[in-house]
This record gives C-alpha cells, structure tokens and sequence, in this order.
C-alpha cells in the first residue's frame, strides 16, 4: 500500500513538473512574440540545452541577429543547426543564410547552405518564395552541387514519414 502511495505522489508530481514546464516553455515563446527577447532567451536557453527544436531556433535567430545577446555568427550557425537537424524548418531557411555569409562564398559551407536553402523551400511554405536557394547554387561548381543534392536526398530519406519538429 506504502508503493502505491509513493508511486502514486510521483507521478501526481512528475504531471505537474511536466506542465509547469510548458508553461514556462509558452511563456518563453509569448516574451520572443512580443519582442521582449532577453526574458525569451534567458527562459528558452534552458530549454534549448535540453534539446528542444523550437527552443534552439529561437536561441540561433537571438544570436544571428542579435536580439538580447551579442551577435554572434557561430553560436547562431550552431543552434540554428541543432534545430535544423531536427527537422525544425523555420531554422533551415536562417541556417543556409548564416552559412553563406559566415563563410563566404564557395566550398563546403556553401554546399551546406544551398541543401538547407533547398530544404528549407521544401518543408516550410514561405521559403518557396525566396530567392536564396537560386543565389547560393550560382557559387557551386559542379561537383559541389552534385555533392549537395545528394546531402539533399539523404535528409529527405532520413526524414520519411518524420513529422516537422515544431
């Protein structure tokens, strides 16, 4: 009877850890809505550790640009990579635009940037409008994009299936 009860306060308290958490998880996300981005960060960065998709996105565009935080290219390519991976696509799109001006134009950044510019147009609707996919692969030899289209073809396999991480 003593297990019971004790298995029994774990989880009562595990439910309430859990949704005290997205509540701190939605809060941070209403703070980077309305533009107050040092709370949203510092109640994302946590969250974004812990390997939260849409909690790296919003951690890699605060650094890409600069909001809270000091800009800073390599944490932004990191973060925005993390999420990226994860099948996040709002980070895709930011991620091939950080990539191609990090390091400038050609090789194997440059490579990385156009399969997420072209990944990005995939998943994420507002990225088929953009132009960036068509920029970057105008800096790719041959090779390179033959090398990148196949990246392209191994994330799509990989992804099969895979729900967007939102």
């Amino acid at each position: 009877m003593k297990q019971k009860i004790i298995l029994s306060l774990f989880l009562v308290f595990s439910i309430i850890k859990a949704f005290g958490q997205d509540s701190k998880f939605d809060e941070g996300l209403k703070y980077f809505d309305s533009k107050d981005y040092k709370k949203s960060f510092e109640i994302l960065e946590p969250f974004a550790k812990d390997g939260d998709c849409l909690a790296q996105f919003v951690i890699g565009y605060c650094y890409q640009y600069g909001l809270s935080v000091t800009k800073n290219d390599s944490l932004a390519i990191h973060w925005l990579q993390m999420a990226a991976e994860q099948k996040q696509p709002s980070a895709m799109g930011p991620l091939a635009a950080a990539l191609f001006a990090y390091e400038g134009k050609g090789g194997k950044e440059t490579i990385k940037a156009y399969l997420w510019a072209m990944l990005a147009a995939e998943y994420l609707e507002a990225q088929k409008y953009t132009t960036a996919r068509f920029v970057i692969k105008t800096y790719l030899k041959e090779d390179e994009l033959e090398r990148a289209n196949k990246l392209i073809e191994v994330y799509k396999k990989k992804w099969l299936g895979k729900e967007d991480c939102r």
